[in-house]
């Protein structure tokens, strides 16, 4: 990346404000997929990263409250109301986007009003962001939170390098197509220099909204609207597969140490890390269980599965009603097979950190990372990296973004609770020579494609767009 300027991050909300006294300390902190690829990377580079700082204040603020330094960052933390976290947040983003975007039509809310105040929040970040912006910033958008954020900086008077990522996948036409404002926010994009998605198949149905939804020119790379253009491409997010090496081997107590210590030698365990979401799948994930143990009575009392599904968006009622969905159906199926010394699924509800996640991934005999429909996904990644000479196996559902370069995965259909519960069954008895050549190839796939190449890679195309 040349020229003088920093590399500026825009998220809807910025990394906790932290600084940890050890490497061990940060590892025991939980973080989100984005924090994890990006933090690393910016700490390293420097430069600025502005979102909003998670507080609602009930004051309408047109300026970033405070501008902090952590480990080389600049932390530039936007307030904002209570109105504004609603409309913006808990509505439109959560409750349109989210779903459009995940092709969940049927569960999306359309608000003009939420609209109206989506629009406005992005106005509210750009205006805070001009005043922090120097020449030669390399500005770097993140999310469907932020779609519009670049036509509010153009209209501020910004000439520099915009670039937008999406880490969720992009909707087939015919769905994003239902939103009133989909035109709109398609337009919007083109304030952008490069726009960049997690897959091919993504990219693909982004060019077909821009030519259906505005008639835009595609021509390869390149997509023209009337008198402006925007680089497109593909830019696959990876996990920091060195780091959760190190974290596996790591002999450093944890909260799951214990756990994993009072393990029976004749138990197997499974693992489903997720957040509490009904795109993740982890409903259709218990009956695919409750069918592997009907298949396979000679199982019971020999195999656990460990759900960690940390609490998500808890005020949105799609979510709550999730919550009790998953618990009713946990209770049914553990009441149907448990024993005393034993029950067929564990259910944490509560964040874990990258160090508990790492030896989790490490002692687990199959990880299922079964979404319905997902970005990308980097618990499958994670887990990879995590293993050791004796690995275990990886079922991936078809339809998240890892499925398009992870081959060697077991590949299913989550809606088949049948095919998943086989796939399960032989992930728990394949043989280890078997289970080795699939992990190596997994972990070239993955140490190759890291979190900081796709930070380099992503920002190198950007300067050049």
């Amino acid at each position: 990346m040349g020229g003088e300027g920093r590399v500026v991050l825009v998220s809807n909300r910025t990394p906790a404000v932290f600084t940890p006294s050890s490497m061990e300390e940060r590892r025991n902190l939980p973080v989100g997929g984005l924090v994890s690829c990006l933090r690393p990377f910016l700490e390293a580079q420097g430069g600025l990263w502005m979102g909003w700082d998670g507080n609602s204040d009930g004051y309408v603020d047109p300026v970033p409250t405070t501008v902090t330094e952590v480990e080389g960052i600049s932390l530039a933390s936007l307030s904002l109301s209570r109105d504004e976290v609603d409309g913006f947040y808990n509505i439109f983003s959560n409750r349109t986007l989210w779903p459009i975007f995940h092709s969940f039509p049927d569960k999306a809310t359309f608000s003009h009003d939420s609209y109206r105040v989506y629009r406005s929040v992005n106005r509210k970040y750009a205006a805070a962001l001009m005043d922090l912006l120097r020449p030669g910033d390399l500005v770097w958008v993140h999310d469907f939170h932020l779609f519009p954020l670049g036509l509010e900086l153009r209209k501020l008077g910004w000439t520099g390098k915009i670039g937008f990522f999406l880490h969720i996948p992009f909707p087939p036409s015919e769905i994003f197509g239902i939103m009133p404002w989909a035109r709109e926010l398609l337009a919007s994009l083109f304030d952008y220099d490069l726009i960049g998605l997690q897959t091919p198949k993504y990219l693909h149905d982004l060019k077909e909204s821009l030519g259906h939804e505005l008639g835009a020119e595609i021509d390869g790379d390149t997509a023209r609207h009337r008198d402006r253009t925007v680089k497109v491409g593909s830019f696959p997010v990876g996990a920091d597969a060195q780091a959760f090496q190190e974290m596996a081997l790591s002999q450093v107590p944890s909260r799951v140490s214990r756990f994993l210590e009072e393990l029976p030698n004749d138990r197997q365990l499974l693992l489903g890390v997720d957040r509490l979401d009904y795109t993740k799948g982890i409903v259709q994930r218990m009956q695919a269980i409750e069918q592997l143990l009907d298949d396979h009575p000679e199982l019971r009392g020999h195999v656990t599965l460990v759900q960690i599904s940390a609490p998500s968006r808890v005020t949105i009622p799609e979510y709550a009603r999730e919550r009790e969905r998953l618990d009713s159906l946990v209770g049914r199926i553990n009441g149907k097979f448990g024993e005393v010394h034993w029950l067929p699924i564990h259910t944490l509800h509560r964040p874990y950190s990258q160090q508990d996640l790492a030896q989790l991934y490490r002692e687990a005999d199959a990880c299922l990372v079964t979404p319905l429909r997902d970005g990308m996904n980097l618990v499958a990644k994670e887990f990879v990296a995590s293993q050791t000479s004796d690995p275990g196996v990886l079922v991936l559902s078809r339809f998240c973004g890892a499925a398009e370069s992870m081959d060697d995965a077991l590949m299913v259909n989550p809606y088949d609770f049948q095919e998943t519960a086989s796939a399960i069954y032989r992930a728990l008895t394949m043989p280890r020579p078997e289970r080795q050549r699939r992990w190596k190839a997994l972990f070239e796939d993955v140490s190759g494609h890291t979190a900081h190449d796709w930070c380099y890679s992503f920002l190198s195309a950007l300067d050049d767009a």
